[in-house]
């Protein structure tokens, strides 16, 4: 059928739509394998990655999460280098609440891998390789977080997450500081919940100045194992607020 009528294009049709997220389509796979396996008995091996990928017609990295999450809810055991199994104990709480929050915290424990093995490092480069310059901005962004320490939550996670991205690019690496920024939207996306801990703001921002003074003495040792500290320290108040 042609689109064109008398000589001109059609107009194109609104229909209002928006964007897919891709944590919904992992909690809809989720969803379609948690129907799928619970028509079978304990100890059955599930069809792998690659099978389920083709199967779903999504991602590989989609089909893993949503396994990764089934996991944390016990509805599968993941056995390293033999594949997945049906748990032998059926899951207390299958609801697609219970599952995005099992997909949640699953993402965040991989960001919590992701960020001890790059933030460490990026830490580390930054002592070495900061610039004055590159001090007065983490200066000028502590500064701006303490003020915004009282006010709205949003825009200090903002704030708090944009230290991050100024500490990456003191390590003057264009691949590193991408990644990092690659991080930010995990960051702001947790951020107001972990807010919610009586004293979390004052500790955040104690924390990124014993970061701030770690690089402006040029001391990279103390910088990576600060860092170390603050994220490990992280996770447990993300579990503190049930997000890992």
């Amino acid at each position: 059928m042609s689109f064109i009528l008398r000589g001109m294009e059609a107009p194109n049709a609104k229909l209002g739509l928006s964007p897919v997220t891709r944590r919904k389509l992992t909690e809809t796979v989720a969803e379609q394998l948690l129907e799928a396996i619970r028509e079978l008995p304990p100890g059955t091996r599930v069809p792998s990655e690659r099978e389920l990928t083709r199967e779903l017609g999504v991602g590989r990295s989609t089909v893993r999460e949503a396994l990764n999450g089934m996991a944390m809810l016990g509805i599968v055991e993941i056995r390293h280098g033999q594949g997945v199994f049906v748990s032998e104990a059926p899951a207390a709480d299958s609801e697609p609440s219970a599952i995005h929050a099992a997909l949640e915290r699953g993402v965040t424990n991989e960001f919590i891998e992701a960020r001890l093995i790059v933030e460490v490092e990026v830490a580390r480069l930054a002592a070495r390789r900061r610039t004055d310059e590159d001090v007065a901005r983490l200066e000028a962004a502590l500064r701006e977080q303490e003020a915004r320490l009282r006010g709205d939550v949003e825009e200090l996670v903002n704030v708090a997450a944009s230290f991050n991205v100024l500490l990456a690019e003191c390590a003057h690496n264009d691949l590193l500081r991408a990644m990092i920024q690659s991080f930010v939207a995990l960051m702001v996306e947790r951020g107001p919940r972990v807010y919610q801990l009586d004293g979390f703001g004052e500790w955040d921002i104690q924390e990124h100045r014993g970061l701030y003074e770690a690089v402006r003495d040029r001391d990279p040792d103390r910088a990576a194992r600060l860092m170390r500290e603050h994220i490990e320290e992280l996770a447990r108040r993300y579990r503190a607020v049930g997000a890992l």
